[in-house]
């Protein structure tokens, strides 16, 4: 039984006759403008311009014009429903329609410690605790690998992402997503996820793994070394996500309209080449729209216009019919307060209420996803738990309208221990952990703790008591055997 996920789609900022015209532009550039394949002055990637060439786009040197058949002849191969697999069956999440789900991201090499106002360099064993938590979230649905450790020395290519992988799949029954920065890495970590599964078939039919490409620099131009990348995933048969970020007024258009547009013909792209390497590549369309600072060109991670963006992305992909992997729950803020607090909110929302599938950097993510905090995590969980209810809306039936209550109550009485209270006073609301709602005397009868030191208590005790089944010891056993794995906690844990 697969996690449940939530129907979003109840926000709209597009009309269907806006999508269309989005739409038709993209494939404008793409017939028109097309894509530059390669870096600078070198050959660029001669396999990914191969394919193009045979697949029937125009090859003009490094740069590739698609027409619009090839687009919807890829459209058509790529799957509609997406399995990301967790080691736990029921921790499974099934991309489909608007169906809503939520989970760690980013790749910072910092961390804020609890109650701390300065970041320090991220650990290996600062990877594994955040992992752990997020296993112990309940709203958190999946894990993007989501720190960048420091203390992992890079003796080979491969260690690095072994290492990352390793410590999320030892400390999460849930699905796991990451990045790699090689082939050799790349290929690494799917031997060792082919270890954990049983075998390539077993990894194929349900994928514990799951790679982030960021094969697009936009504007419209792909990277050679991460395209090969992204060609040795779907060479192996496993998700991939599309991850391309131009920032509106920067590296795409100023306009909300313009950046869809270039991200749009960007996706699409990406989404023809996956087909061209493996006619049914499970693809994720990764559109991950973003704001430049016109005072300062620097990134914004949690400007609104980045979710109204995500919403109406979520409703390109719709519209194609492939998942969509995007961003939500952002912050510029450095520390979790108020600032995170509005801006985490107002980004998650948006995308969930715009039906996007997967929503990442959703937890624990600060200072434009350059920093970790397990505090952060824990109040973010409570985001995540609040706009998915949000989603579930309001259920009615003859049950909830619930007239027999009213007829047992009657004028001047009360519903308290009415048996109806009693069955839905738990499913109906959402309660949070990192809040308080006790009298202002309660409060400070109880230490008055802010929601950060809430979350702090939280945290520490998950940490504590939180064990995720790990893997089983033959198997741990073969991985160490096989590769350079530095992590030693693992038996302490998890069970």
């Amino acid at each position: 039984m697969a996690r449940p996920g939530p129907e979003g789609g109840q926000y709209q900022p597009l009309t269907a006759g806006q999508i269309e015209e989005i739409h038709r532009a993209s494939l404008t550039v793409l017939e028109q403008i097309g894509v530059h394949v390669g870096d600078g002055n070198e050959d660029g990637n001669e396999t990914a311009l191969h394919l193009y060439r045979e697949g029937g786009a125009r090859v003009e040197g490094q740069r590739v014009y698609l027409p619009a058949g090839m687009v919807e002849a890829a459209l058509r191969a790529a799957p509609s429903r997406v399995l990301l697999a967790g080691r736990d069956p029921a921790q499974d999440v099934v991309l489909e329609g608007k169906r809503v789900y939520a989970g760690t991201g980013g790749s910072p090499t910092a961390v804020l410690d609890p109650g701390a106002d300065h970041v320090r360099p991220a650990t290996l064993q600062d990877l594994a605790d955040l992992v752990r938590l997020a296993d112990a979230l309940e709203y958190c649905d999946f894990v993007v690998v989501p720190i960048h450790p420091t203390d992992v020395p890079e003796q080979d290519e491969a260690d690095v992402p072994v290492n990352r992988f390793y410590a999320a799949l030892t400390h999460t029954t849930k699905h796991v997503m990451g990045g790699v920065g090689s082939v050799a890495g790349a290929q690494a970590v799917i031997e060792m996820a082919t270890q954990v599964a049983g075998s390539e078939d077993a990894l194929r039919e349900r994928p514990i793994v799951s790679a982030i490409t960021s094969w697009m620099v936009s504007p419209l131009h792909l990277d050679a070394r991460v395209t090969d990348i992204l060609i040795a995933w779907c060479q192996a048969g496993l998700p991939v996500a599309l991850s391309s970020a131009p920032m509106a007024g920067s590296t795409s258009p100023v306009t909300l309209a313009g950046t869809l547009t270039q991200l749009n013909a960007e996706q699409l792209s990406g989404i023809v080449l996956t087909q061209l390497v493996r006619r049914g590549t499970p693809v994720l369309a990764g559109y991950i729209p973003g704001v430049a600072d016109m005072r300062t060109g620097g990134y914004l991670g949690g400007p609104v216009e980045f979710g109204i963006m995500q919403a109406a992305a979520a409703q390109l992909a719709h519209f194609y019919g492939v998942p969509i992997y995007c961003s939500g729950g952002m912050t510029d803020a450095k520390i979790p307060d108020a600032q995170a607090g509005y801006e985490k909110m107002a980004t998650l929302l948006l995308a969930a209420m715009g039906g996007a599938n997967y929503i990442h950097h959703a937890f624990g993510m600060i200072t434009n996803m350059s920093a970790a905090s397990l505090e952060q995590a824990v109040i973010d969980n409570d985001v995540v738990g609040m706009a998915m209810r949000v989603l579930r809306g309001v259920e009615v039936t003859e049950e909830t309208t619930a007239v027999a209550a009213i007829r047992r109550v009657g004028p001047a009485g009360h519903y308290l221990m009415d048996p109806h209270t009693m069955q839905f006073m738990r499913s109906e609301f959402f309660y949070p952990s990192a809040a308080d709602r006790q009298s202002r005397v309660g409060w400070e009868a109880a230490g008055g703790r802010d929601a950060r030191r809430c979350a702090a208590v939280r945290a520490a005790h998950l940490l504590e008591t939180h064990r995720p089944e790990g893997l089983p010891p033959e198997t741990d056993a073969a991985l160490r055997q096989m590769f350079n794995i530095l992590y030693n906690g693992s038996r302490r844990d998890s069970r």
